[in-house]
């Protein structure tokens, strides 16, 4: 189920029904992905509009996009827009949903993810799906989870060290056990590895977010993708969790993100 692959096809010409093959399939394979794409910042931001609407971060969460006419853009790389390479560059490389930070229901995100730069070795991207990974729980491990909500705090999230105060959301509260609003299949929803549960002691609450995070890891429960320039990432963030497999050290590496907060089909 994790992963597809959409070939001959063009996301700035798409018919209708082609549209639809592949909005249908990010909730269902969690991550699809479509090669050999030529993108501008115009296309890769409309074709997110399509999608749904979307997602404007704080400037300290775009990541070094200098280009203020396109706020729905993150740059994802270790290249810098003057050009310098940043060295040792590391960053992401845990599990982690992102839009975990919002409120339920909102936090139906989908992210694209656009490759330019791939770097000559290292740089995958890794998938665990949160279905796969509930379904390899002990029976008594899910009714221990059955009603319990973890605390996603942006004061505990990396990303946000370096953001203003007022950009920050409240803290959100998420059910453990995730039904999918779209497909309506059952999976795990923990934001990232370093998240609290509701209401329980500190160790009690770290030993069961280890056990779930002991599932998620699971070679058979993950993807990793190996990116080829052209490559388009979608993927939904209540169906996976991702993370940069890192390794790349200095080679340059250059993706540009958006995000887009979806609906359910009818």
């Amino acid at each position: 189920m994790l992963g597809f692959t959409f070939e001959n096809v063009d996301i700035t010409k798409l018919s209708p029904d082609q549209f639809a093959e592949i909005r249908k399939a990010v909730p269902y394979h969690g991550v699809i992905c479509i090669k050999n794409q030529e993108l501008n910042e115009d296309d890769l931001v409309l074709f997110t509009k399509k999608l749904g609407i979307p997602v404007l971060l704080p400037e300290a969460l775009r990541f070094n996009n200098t280009k203020k006419e396109y706020p729905e853009l993150a740059r994802v790389s270790n290249i810098l827009p003057d050009g310098t390479l940043i060295k040792s560059h590391k960053a992401a490389e845990y599990w982690h949903s992102d839009g975990d930070f919002w409120q339920p229901g909102q936090n139906y995100i989908f992210n694209l993810l656009y490759s330019q730069v791939v770097p000559v070795v290292g740089g995958e991207t890794g998938f665990a799906d949160l279905r796969m990974a509930y379904e390899s729980l002990s029976s008594e491990l899910k009714e221990r989870i059955e009603d319990l909500e973890v605390i996603v705090c942006c004061d505990e999230i990396p990303d946000f060290k370096d953001t203003k105060p007022e950009d920050r959301q409240p803290d959100a509260y998420h059910r453990i056990k995730h039904v999918h609003a779209e497909t309506q299949m059952t999976g795990l929803y923990i934001g990232h590895t370093l998240a609290k549960i509701k209401d329980l002691p500190q160790a009690e609450s770290e030993e069961i977010i280890r056990q779930l995070v002991k599932e998620i890891e699971r070679p058979a429960n993950q993807y990793m993708h190996k990116w080829s320039a052209g490559d388009v990432l979608i993927w939904d963030n209540t169906s996976v969790m991702h993370r940069s497999m890192g390794g790349y050290g200095d080679s340059p590496r250059l993706l540009f993100r958006t995000q887009a907060f979806m609906s359910p089909l009818n």
